[in-house]
């Protein structure tokens, strides 16, 4: 078999391997948690790629976060798929799919072997830990993070071998800028390099000799140039990490690191690494949120285990160093990518995350690949022993990963199995009360937002929501006491002051209503609802001048809302611009073809230019909708 032909083997088998695990993720929707600040309700991503929303994308924190490639590339969704969840879902795939074949690349390059190297990347593809990073929309900033990353690695690796090329050089710092643009994940890379330096490129070496100096004696000096040459990787991941900090704190995400004491922090922090390396040999009970508990059975006995594990292993990979030095760079290689996100700056309520392992466990599927392979080798019957293990492990993962993604079909599936493998989940209790919430099933709706408050009584979406059924009950006044009690704790909370606003039109108390809009709007200036039901009211009022701008900022935002389009069609009707009032019904039709009172106005509006037999179609459409919609309904 060529080389060529083995490589291409190789790569097939990987993505075909990858898009089976995955089979089916295109039928998983949005999720509740960030999906809707990061897609479902961000205008910002809805205008496609021009000067403004290319600027909000490199100037904005929005969603405590920067990283203005991962808004271009939610842009670029919009643009091909609109808001079908199948097709951002697709992309994630394909760019795991690449990431893994460019891990192999990248390790085939670096190591210059092609089966290590190869299993390296399967696992990485096929670990069910991986399932988040993939099966989320909004962790999008995973795969693309790591797809530089990678290439990164592989313009690094071209750059060594290649006698220091400069170009090389140039091309490594590029892709890396590209990677912190995605995600600032990887700001450690830059230690990663000097790892690699060590092993597998051996430009830093380890020279036991008590003849010589101490610096001489385990050749130190060395890293002193290898440092200088990092130097701009390191003043980029500076500025990256100073930049997430200013997005964090902009939006108050760091908060519980000051209410959390430090040594708090520190054993969470042991046991997250002990929990990451348990799951990654054996991924079961994963979840899409791990609640932060304070207070948690066996708790000193787990950060005593924790320590154990994580030293033992440190000496270990410390004191075969000479022998097998990939046990230390696989390890520093596990427990420095996770740093950044370890907890000890502690940003939200999570004790950890599996998305947090997409790239830090590259290094412990090396340390233990590269470590059986030199058990293997010493006995014919070890590697065989090796090689059908391996077989069994990557089917068994294939397994466990298409579980694991099915889980994420909806807001229900995946809190219900978060709450049937974890322990006082606040968050699945919330999404699981939103998604009952959507459905009209309000009454196991509040159930689940009562457990979740009972656990954490701080959130504000289980309150808001509470306060959206009452008002939704016809329990306005007690809906209006839960909204003021939540814009009294939290001035900034927009959505309070805009279901404020829609139980005060309930009540016909217009002038309260306009100010809860106005204070809203004053709080996130394009709040579509916000937006929308000023205009209405206004309109409602008879003050059309007033009515159509907020409308039409409305449309701006939100330009796949039809009854944004009718209320403009209404405004223009009001006005006498009827020419204006049918372009406006017709756009709202188009965008919902069974919008009956659209159907109707649009004949309405029809007639008053004279269009008599385009009005009369118009209205017998409505009719003949109403009679299909009449028959669908059941029978009492």
């Amino acid at each position: 078999m060529t080389s060529g032909f083995k490589h291409f083997l190789i790569i097939v088998l990987l993505i075909s391997s990858v898009l089976f695990a995955y089979w089916n993720i295109d039928k998983c929707g949005y999720i509740h948690f960030d999906d809707l600040d990061y897609v479902t309700l961000n205008y910002h991503i809805f205008s496609g790629f021009t000067a403004t929303s290319i600027k909000w994308a490199f100037c904005s924190f929005y969603a405590a976060n920067w990283h203005p490639l991962t808004w271009l590339s939610h842009m670029l969704d919009y643009q091909l798929y609109g808001l079908k969840p199948a097709g951002p879902h697709l992309t994630n795939l394909l760019f795991h799919a690449l990431n893994t074949v460019l891990l192999f690349l990248a390790l085939r390059s670096m190591t210059g072997t092609v089966w290590r190297s190869a299993l390296v990347a399967a696992l990485f593809g096929l670990h069910p830990l991986h399932v988040e990073s993939v099966a989320w929309v909004s962790e999008r900033k995973d795969v693309l993070c790591a797809c530089f990353m990678f290439i990164t690695l592989l313009c690094y690796s071209s750059y060594v071998h290649r006698n220091r090329h400069r170009g090389f050089y140039f091309a490594t710092l590029f892709f890396f800028i590209l990677g912190l643009l995605s995600k600032p994940m990887i700001v450690t890379l830059p230690f990663v390099f000097l790892l690699c330096d060590f092993w597998p490129f051996r430009r830093l070496t380890i020279e036991i000799n008590p003849n010589l100096k101490l610096m001489d004696r385990y050749g130190f000096y060395k890293i002193i140039p290898l440092f200088i040459e990092k130097i701009p990787f390191f003043i980029l991941s500076i500025g990256s990490c100073i930049v997430t900090a200013m997005a964090q704190k902009a939006y108050a995400a760091m908060y519980l690191t000051g209410e959390l004491p430090f040594l708090f922090r520190l054993n969470n922090s042991l046991i997250s690494y002990m929990e990451y390396c348990i799951k990654m040999v054996w991924p079961i009970h994963l979840s899409f949120f791990y609640p932060l508990v304070l207070e948690m059975p066996l708790y000193h006995l787990k950060i005593l285990f924790a320590s154990i594990l994580l030293l033992s292993i440190s000496v270990v990979a410390a004191l075969r160093i000479k022998k097998q030095p990939y046990l230390l760079v696989g390890w520093l290689w596990f427990l420095g990518m996770l740093v950044p996100v370890i907890g000890i700056i502690q940003v939200g309520s999570q004790a950890m995350a599996d998305r947090y392992t997409y790239l830090p466990l590259i290094g412990l599927f090396i340390f233990v690949v590269w470590l059986l392979y030199d058990l293997a080798r010493r006995a014919r019957w070890l590697k065989i022993t090796a090689i059908s293990a391996s077989v069994v492990v990557l089917a068994f993962l294939i397994f466990l990963t298409r579980i694991q993604a099915s889980y994420w079909k909806n807001d229900l599936t995946i809190s219900e199995h978060a709450l049937s493998v974890t322990q006082y989940n606040f968050l699945a209790y919330t999404m699981k009360g939103i998604f009952l919430y959507t459905t009209g099933d309000y009454d196991n709706a509040l159930r689940c937002y009562d457990k979740s408050l009972s656990i954490n009584p701080n959130q504000m979406v289980p309150r808001l929501n509470i306060g959206c059924i009452f008002l939704t009950k016809g329990k306005t006044k007690e809906a209006i006491e839960i909204f003021k009690a939540l814009s009294a704790s939290d001035s900034n909370n927009a959505l309070a002051y805009l279901n404020c606003g829609k139980a005060f039109v309930i009540l016909d108390q217009k002038d309260s209503a306009i100010g809860c809009f106005s204070h809203a709007l004053a709080i996130e200036p394009n709040l579509s609802s916000a937006l929308f039901n000023l205009g209405k009211l206004y309109l409602g009022m008879g003050e059309y001048q007033k009515s159509m701008p907020y409308l039409q900022q409305a449309r701006r935002t939100d330009p796949n809302d039809p009854e944004i389009y009718f209320e403009l069609g209404n405004c223009s009707m009001k006005s006498n611009s009827r020419e204006e009032a049918i372009k406006w019904y017709e756009k709202s039709i188009s965008l919902d073809p069974s919008f009956v009172v659209a159907h109707r106005q649009l004949a309405l509006a029809l007639e008053a230019c004279g269009n008599h037999g385009l009005a009369q179609k118009q209205a017998s459409i409505a009719d003949s909708i109403v009679a299909i919609l009449h028959k669908k309904a059941p029978q009492r």
